[in-house]
C-alpha cells in the first residue's frame, strides 16, 4: 500500500487543484463501473441508467506480452447500445496475486514491449472496444522510467488507431518514487499520453494491515488533491469501492463483503452501524456463537456522497466503481446524490 503521510502535507495542494475548476462544472460526469463476472452482467443491465463506462476486468498478460481472456460479447454489445464506452482491462494478475515479474519483463524489453501493445490493440480491435485500461500492479519501483516509457508508447498506439488509454494506478498523498507500491508511477508524467488516470482511491485498509476504513474521506481526498496537482483534473476518474472489509480479530484474518450482503450481515448478528467521524465511514462490530470477534469496515448511504461530491470539488472526470455486481440500487442512489446528477 502507499506509504502515509501526514494530511497536512498536501493541504497546500489545493489551491492548484482548484485552480481548474473555472471551466465546466456543469459538464457530464462519466460513471465507470468494473465488469468482473457472470453477476456483474446482471447488475449492468439493471442499472444501466446510472452508467457511461464500463471496463471488462477479464484478460491477463504474459511476462512474453501474450494476452488471454475472452471478452464478454453479449455485454460489450448491450453496453454498446446504451451508449456506454467500454475498455478491455489488461492485467498481470497471475494466479493467486499481481505477478511483479510480467511487468518487469514487459516493461524492460523492448521487443517484448512492442509486442504486449501490439497484442493489446488487437484485443481492443477485434472486440471493437472504445480502448485499453491498463492495470498493471505491483510494478517494481525500480522501473519506474519504464513504466512511463510503455504508457507513451501505449497512448501512441492506441491514439494512433482511434481508440483511448485508461490507466490504473495506486492512490498516494505524493510523489515517492522509492514508494514499494506505488514509485513505478509518475502521475505527472504519465499524464499527456493517457485519457483517463483511473485513480484507486480504495484498499487504504484491507485484511492484509489492522482494521480501518476501506477508503476514508480523510484520506481520498488528499489523493485525489494530489492527483489534480499534476494531472488535469478532467482526466481524473476517482475510485470507488462497492464493499467492506470483516476483519476477525480472534485469528487475524478478514474476507470482503459486499455492499448488497452488508444489511444481512449486520442483521444476522443484531449490530448496530457506528460512525467514525475523522474518515466519514461506517463500521460495526460482531461476535459470533463460538466466541470470534469482528469488526466491519464498509461504505453506506452517509459515506458514498461525501467522497462523490469531490468530483464536482475538484471537476475531475467522474468514478470509477469497483464493481458491478457488489452493489444495490441504495449504491448507485448514493453515488449520484453526492455527484448530483440524478438518474441518467
Amino acid at each position: 500500500m502507499p506509504t502515509r503521510t501526514p494530511r497536512q502535507f498536501v493541504r497546500f495542494l489545493l489551491l492548484v487543484a482548484l485552480s481548474s475548476l473555472a471551466c465546466a462544472q456543469d459538464s457530464p460526469k462519466a460513471i465507470m463501473a468494473y465488469y468482473e463476472s457472470s453477476g456483474s452482467g446482471h447488475s449492468l443491465r439493471t442499472f444501466a441508467p446510472y452508467l457511461n463506462q464500463i471496463p471488462t476486468d477479464v484478460f491477463a498478460i504474459d511476462a512474453q506480452g501474450k494476452v488471454s481472456g475472452s471478452a464478454p460479447a453479449g455485454v460489450l454489445a448491450f453496453a454498446r447500445s446504451h451508449g456506454m464506452q467500454t475498455f478491455a482491462t489488461v492485467s498481470n494478475f497471475g494466479n493467486s496475486g499481481f505477478v511483479p515479474f510480467i511487468a518487469h519483463n514487459i516493461l524492460t524489453h523492448p521487443t517484448i514491449r512492442a509486442q504486449a501493445i501490439a497484442n493489446m490493440l488487437a484485443v481492443v480491435q477485434l472486440y471493437d472496444y472504445s480502448g485499453v485500461n491498463i492495470d498493471f500492479e505491483a510494478v517494481p519501483r525500480t522501473d519506474r522510467a519504464a513504466f512511463t516509457k510503455f504508457i507513451t508508447e501505449v497512448g501512441k498506439a492506441m491514439h494512433g488507431a482511434g481508440y483511448l488509454s485508461v490507466i490504473s494506478v495506486p492512490a498516494e498523498l505524493q510523489d515517492d518514487p522509492n514508494d514499494s507500491w506505488s514509485g513505478a508511477f509518475d502521475f505527472k508524467a504519465l499524464a499527456p499520453h493517457l485519457d483517463i488516470l483511473q485513480l484507486m482511491t480504495y484498499d487504504e485498509n484491507g485484511p492484509w494491515g489492522p482494521p480501518g476504513p476501506v477508503a476514508g474521506l480523510d484520506w481520498v481526498e488528499p489523493c485525489v488533491q494530489f492527483a489534480a496537482s499534476v494531472v488535469p483534473s478532467s482526466k481524473i476518474s476517482m475510485g470507488l469501492p462497492a464493499y467492506g472489509y470483516d476483519w476477525n480479530l480472534s485469528n487475524g484474518t478478514g474476507v470482503q463483503v459486499d455492499w448488497k450482503n452488508i444489511p444481512a450481515l449486520m442483521a444476522k448478528f443484531d449490530a448496530s452501524p457506528q460512525w467514525d467521524a475523522n474518515s466519514s465511514s461506517p463500521y460495526f462490530t460482531y461476535t459470533t456463537p463460538g466466541g470470534s470477534n469482528h469488526v466491519v469496515w464498509y461504505e453506506n448511504s452517509q459515506s458514498v456522497p461525501l467522497k462523490t461530491a469531490l468530483v464536482n470539488t475538484y471537476n475531475l472526470a467522474g468514478v470509477s466503481v469497483f464493481a458491478l455486481g457488489f452493489e444495490d440500487i441504495t449504491f448507485w442512489q448514493a453515488v449520484t446524490s453526492g455527484i448530483g446528477t440524478g438518474q441518467r
